[in-house]
């Protein structure tokens, strides 16, 4: 096949195509790390592909000059080394500073490499952020991994682990911490109805008990503190005049190495778990008693459904004490009496917010009716910037995966990698039709990657004959290899990776083939308990499960279930399986089950060929449509219920929405749980249900005698 050559360098072409995002930057990095001693602004600008199609000799370049800048930020925050060299004679002057990417520092060290089992682990691990802010920097994390490769083993049977970060201030807060920027944001103390301004260097975004913890330097107490994202209102502002203050209580050497902060974070955080007890009462049989059961300390064992104490260790008395509220009359808080006090306002709140005496305030606007065919959001910068950062990173590992394999087929890189044939096979082209200026900066046939074209229009077979500039897998950023450890630090908990050395050895691997100390998170799991485990070992074995269940109605029923995949989201665990007693999927939380037991017969014929959803509940048609008023900041609260038909009130500050629950037990017990931050205002049943509810809550601490241990 002839050799390649741009459109713009014939002489009879038409006006070229515009050069994509990706291509752009994919031509940005090879030029930058095939040179040594650096290309300078107007280099780059007048001679790479992406850039030169729209340089101007006599200027201005002005519009082209800022793209450069924000490619530079992309082509960093995958991690890729891109360095500064100042001229001697002319230090400080950015007219005649250079770029380059080294070489060494942009290849994945030769003594980072993974087994099969590793690989295995590191995919689930990947896929622990499949929701939130980290989901991009995994799949990157994982793209790079294929580059090696190496195929994984048998991952672990029938599990689907996943973290949220839906907090609002994760996002700004992660980039910060990457950054060591001082934030400022609004802070609202337990106990406290203003929020206070903080000002901060964030040091490490940790998960403790299911919630997202900022430890961070206070910059004016000079001091460490931790701070629970949920309780941060407003926007995260970055301060970009101000300057960290030095971290002065880091003589500790007990939390050694780059992850000392989260380390610190979490053992404090585990050493005030361990040290606030409550005692509380549960109604045998209820939901609260199958629930706390697998959480109570300090009881001796008995059957924890029919047993009324319960002995809970907890972080956040305010964020137990809402979690106790939702439970209204079947939880009785024996002390202490500042959380009996707290439970008790919250159900108050929740009674006297929903009494028919009060009125309903009319909505501001008629509710905008769902549209069938819903409107195509324009892209934004942000998201073409992930795509393109995406695409990049495809390239990239796409290289030495093709280096290392030989000829192989688009089938096979496509399985390999996730992807569509026809995307890999445009990839292809891409990279064929890719290269460095050269030294003629013409982009000739000895400057480009190339390929067999007859093998690979002909047979679908990519054979790399000529590669330019990269050759080796691209390093981890430190936003990815903190995603994959945070992940593993998630998944530790189970069993079947019990190992703490390997999984300690495959951390420290992901630390030395990352471009710069991985970011500080965090993540403490604890692990599902003896049920989880059973469940686990009937997926396995293929066999069917029995047990007694409370369902979200608090009614109790027997079911014989096939098994089909366990799901944990943060601290909760979930079995999804084929249910005989319905026929059909259903969903079932673990600390729902009691006496769960493997029985002899083998999972039905059917139930493999069942394809699960990837939502863990599904609508139906008998659910019930609420109208519900709540704080506009607190709308991510209800994610998981799928708001619609969103109308603010008045200034924005409130917001009225339409949630479709399953029934009123369910509704109740998510609004109890959110007290004073969400009203029903319609229908009248659900909003008299959730009234009852909490009333009756109330009605049981009524001359109830004060705890004997509080003054």
């Amino acid at each position: 096949m002839p050799s390649p050559v741009y459109p713009d360098e014939r002489r009879d072409a038409p006006k070229p195509r515009p050069v994509t995002a990706p291509e752009r930057l994919f031509s940005l990095v090879l030029a930058l790390v095939a040179t040594e001693s650096g290309l300078t602004k107007a280099d780059i600008l007048a001679n790479v592909q992406g850039y030169r199609q729209r340089f101007l000799i006599a200027g201005p370049n002005g519009s082209l000059e800022r793209q450069f800048e924000r490619d530079k930020d992309d082509i960093r925050e995958l991690g890729i080394p891109l360095e500064t060299i100042e001229t001697l004679d002319d230090p400080g002057s950015n007219h005649h500073l250079r770029y380059r990417i080294p070489k060494g520092l942009y290849d994945l060290p030769a003594d980072v490499t993974f087994t099969p089992d590793e690989v295995s682990l590191l995919t689930l691990a990947g896929t622990v952020w499949r929701e939130g802010s980290l989901s991009g920097e995994s799949r990157r994390a994982l793209i790079k991994l294929n580059s090696l490769g190496v195929d994984s083993s048998e991952p672990v049977l029938g599990y689907a682990p996943l973290l949220r970060t839906r907090d609002h201030s994760f996002d700004p807060l992660s980039k910060a911490l990457d950054r060591t920027q001082v934030v400022a944001f609004l802070y609202l103390k337990p106990g406290k109805r203003k929020p206070l301004r903080r000002v901060v260097v964030p040091r490490a975004l940790v998960q403790h008990e299911g919630r997202w913890h900022l430890y961070a330097t206070d910059e004016v107490a000079h001091a460490p503190r931790t701070f629970l994202l949920s309780r941060i209102v407003g926007a995260v502002t970055v301060l970009p005049a101000a300057s960290p203050a030095p971290v002065t209580d880091a003589a500790d050497d007990t939390f050694a190495g780059t992850a000392a902060d989260s380390a610190r974070a979490l053992a404090e955080l585990e050493e005030l778990w361990a040290s606030n007890v409550a005692h509380i009462l549960v109604q045998p049989g209820t939901d609260a008693a199958v629930r706390l059961g697998a959480r109570q300390y300090g009881i001796p064992a008995t059957d924890p459904a029919s047993s009324r104490e319960r002995i809970l260790h907890f972080t956040d008395l305010h964020v137990l004490a809402d979690e106790l509220a939702a439970f209204g009359p079947e939880v009785f808080v024996v002390g202490p009496l500042a959380l009996r006090t707290a439970v008790t306002s919250r159900l108050l709140a929740v009674r006297d917010g929903h009494s028919p005496d009060l009125p309903v305030r009319a909505a501001g606007g008629a509710p905008r009716r769902r549209l069938t065919q819903p409107k195509t959001q324009p892209s934004t910068p942000a998201s073409q910037s992930r795509i393109a950062s995406d695409q990049l990173t495809i390239l990239l590992s796409l290289v030495p995966y093709l280096i290392e394999q030989g000829p192989v087929t688009v089938t096979e890189v496509a399985e390999h990698f996730g992807l569509p044939p026809e995307r890999v096979r445009s990839l292809v082209s891409l990279i064929a039709l890719s290269g460095i200026p050269g030294e003629t900066r013409q982009y000739l046939h000895g400057d480009l990657f190339d390929i067999l074209w007859d093998e690979f229009e002909l047979n679908d077979r990519i054979v790399l004959t000529h590669q330019v500039a990269i050759d080796d897998s691209p390093r981890f950023s430190a936003r990815e290899a903190a995603a994959l450890i945070a992940g593993l630090q998630y998944l530790s908990a189970l069993p079947d990776n019990a190992d703490t050395n390997a999984i300690a050895s495959l951390m420290a691997k992901l630390t030395r083939g990352a471009s710069a100390p991985p970011t500080q998170l965090a993540v403490a799991q604890r692990d599902g308990g003896a049920t989880r485990a059973l469940v686990q070992a009937a997926l396995t074995s293929g066999m069917q499960v029995e047990f007694d269940y409370l369902n979200a109605r608090g009614a109790h029923e027997h079911r014989r279930v096939d098994p089909l995949r366990i799901e944990s989201v943060d601290n909760d665990w979930y079995l999804r399986g084929w249910c005989h007693l319905r026929e059909a999927v259903r969903t079932f939380r673990l600390d729902r089950i009691s006496d769960p037991r493997t029985t002899t017969k083998a999972r039905s014929t059917h139930a493999a060929e069942i394809l699960l959803p990837d939502t863990l509940f599904q609508a139906s048609s008998g659910d019930l449509d609420v109208r519900l008023e709540l704080e506009t900041a607190a709308l991510p609260l209800l994610a998981d219920y799928r708001p619609e038909r969103s109308v603010p009130v008045g200034t924005g500050v409130r917001t009225r929405t339409t949630l479709r629950v399953a029934h009123s037990h369910a509704l109740k017990r998510l609004v109890a749980g959110l007290a004073g931050i969400v009203t029903v205002l319609e229908p009248a049943e659900p909003r008299r249900v959730v009234a009852d509810w909490a009333a009756a809550g109330v009605a049981q601490y009524t001359d109830a005698p004060v705890p004997a241990d509080e003054d």
